[in-house]
């Protein structure tokens, strides 16, 4: 019982980088992890999606400032991420110009702090709905594994089984934002990825639970083999026992025969 209240109060401390570590590396970890709450796993989700989007924000600012070509060079900042978001959205001239003269008075961080907020809503409303897709494959791979497990631990273990896949989906944003590079059905292996995770979690809960039955199994038999060593149970020969019955009932038999041989007798002298 120590043990179990150790290795929680341990996992409680686990640092951030730490639970990224165990998340890619130690599918064995997970059901300690999903075992600390909904809240821990939801603020793990939050701080990886602020990095996320932190992250981005700083390589889209860059492609803005260094990267993308515009008709005109004298452009500001603002300016710049004005005619990028209208190029990207194909708005109408009219909104174009309401746009403009709205955010062309901002400031170069105030449009940066609305780019990150912006990138953050965005990405974490995706990337949960991928949590809850994720979890109902996991569902069915339960189903299928024979185990019953619940809900709110498959929602935890798929936030963890993601991380990996949110990884790659940051490099790969960063790559297709800063240069030509594309990978075509990235999405069906960022959801591959993320599911090999929580399966192979999922797997070895089952063989853990397999061994502990296993385990179970041999101390009932080593308990049932120490019981018989201590109880001697007496075991009746039935052999032995008409053997023995039998010279008793001969000499009944006798004596009756002497004793009806004596009356006779006796009564013959009489």
């Amino acid at each position: 019982m120590e043990n179990k209240d150790t290795q929680r109060e341990k996992f409680m401390k686990l640092n951030f980088f730490k639970k990224i570590w165990y998340s890619i590396s130690k599918f064995e970890k997970y059901p300690e992890m999903a075992a600390l709450g909904v809240k821990k796993a939801i603020i793990y989700f939050t701080e990886i999606m602020l990095i996320f989007s932190v992250i981005y924000t700083c390589g889209y600012v860059y492609y803005v400032s260094n990267i993308a070509e515009f008709e005109s060079q004298d452009l500001s900042f603002s300016e710049k991420v004005i005619t990028l978001l209208i190029d990207e959205s194909q708005v109408e001239d009219s909104d174009m110009i309401e746009m403009t003269g709205t955010l062309g008075e901002s400031s170069k961080y105030t449009i940066i702090l609305a780019l990150f907020i912006s990138f953050f809503i965005n990405f974490f409303l995706i990337t949960l709905v991928d949590v809850f897709v994720l979890s109902l494959f996991g569902i069915i791979t339960c189903y299928i594994a024979r185990i019953k497990m619940n809900y709110k631990a498959l929602f935890n273990m798929s936030i963890y089984a993601l991380t990996l896949s949110i990884i790659l989906r940051l490099i790969y944003m960063l790559l297709t934002t800063l240069t030509d590079f594309e990978v075509k059905y990235f999405d069906i292996m960022y959801m591959a990825v993320s599911y090999i995770s929580l399966a192979a979690a999922i797997f070895l809960i089952k063989s853990d639970i397999i061994k502990q039955h296993l385990e179970l199994m041999k101390i009932i038999e080593e308990g049932k083999d120490k019981i018989e060593k201590t109880i001697t149970i007496p075991k009746r020969k039935k052999e032995n026992d008409e053997d023995n019955d039998k010279p008793q009932d001969e000499g009944k038999k006798e004596d009756k025969k002497d004793s009806e041989n004596g009356t006779e007798g006796e009564g013959s002298n009489a």
